[in-house]
């Protein structure tokens, strides 16, 4: 019914080339985002049933850069939640989060009411890390008070970008939004089991090809061929 129905919006800003599509589309597809295309504007909308509700989410990806400040104040003016993306390699983008924060600061009001999660991006690149945990919640205490948490990702792990939107559902207050927190988890998990059976599986289709591929340089007795033809296959797939 359409009473029941319950709509948030929620908006990824950030500095550019920091990941906010590639978390995106690995949170909504499972999968990497390894090309890199400019982002202007992208609008992605799921739905989650829960009970007799259905929650609607509108997920806006927006420009790293600020050739379009209209559309980042209109983005920050409409938004129900904030997933703010720095890259834990650049101090710059690290600075932006800062500026994005006085810039919501400024145009909402309801500011210390408004989810916020903080998102540190490519972990995978810790060689090279200019940013550390302590000087973000030192950032975030200056500039509180915040409705905000803190994370740490890379886009090319599901797990750490479903526990992103799984700290933003820990900030909504509506209870029906918080259902949806084990129906993340469920999510990933099933992924995580599904791509450990396939490795399995692939591992064990490759030990039959190599065995079948030594059997068949051998030159053996029929007998001997029909008694293996007849026993239990090499992969078992349950």
């Amino acid at each position: 019914m359409a009473d029941q129905d319950t709509r948030y919006r929620l908006v990824l800003l950030g500095a550019s080339r920091t990941g906010k599509s590639s978390i995106i589309h690995m949170f909504l597809n499972g999968k990497f985002l390894d090309t890199y295309r400019e982002t202007v504007e992208d609008l992605h909308y799921r739905e989650f049933s829960i009970d007799d509700k259905t929650i609607k989410v509108d997920i806006l990806d927006t420009a790293g850069n600020m050739e379009f400040p209209a559309m980042r104040r209109l983005s920050i003016a409409t938004s129900h939640a904030f997933i703010l993306v720095y890259s834990v390699d650049s101090m710059s983008s690290f600075e932006e989060i800062r500026r994005i924060i006085e810039q919501i600061k400024q145009q909402r009001t309801n500011y210390g009411e408004i989810p916020i999660v903080v998102v540190g991006n490519k972990t995978d690149r810790t060689v090279v890390r200019e940013v550390d945990e302590q000087q973000v919640r030192a950032m975030l205490s200056e500039l509180g008070p915040l409705h905000c948490r803190f994370a740490e990702c890379t886009a090319l792990d599901r797990a750490s970008v479903i526990d992103i939107f799984l700290k933003l559902l820990s900030l909504v207050q509506l209870s029906a939004a918080r259902q949806l927190s084990p129906i993340l988890r469920r999510k990933v998990s099933e992924r995580l089991k599904k791509k450990e059976f396939d490795d399995k599986t692939e591992k064990g289709l490759g030990r039959s090809r190599s065995l079948i591929r030594r059997t068949s340089m051998k030159k053996k007795p029929t007998s001997s061929n029909d008694k293996h033809s007849s026993g239990t296959p090499d992969c078992l797939i349950s």
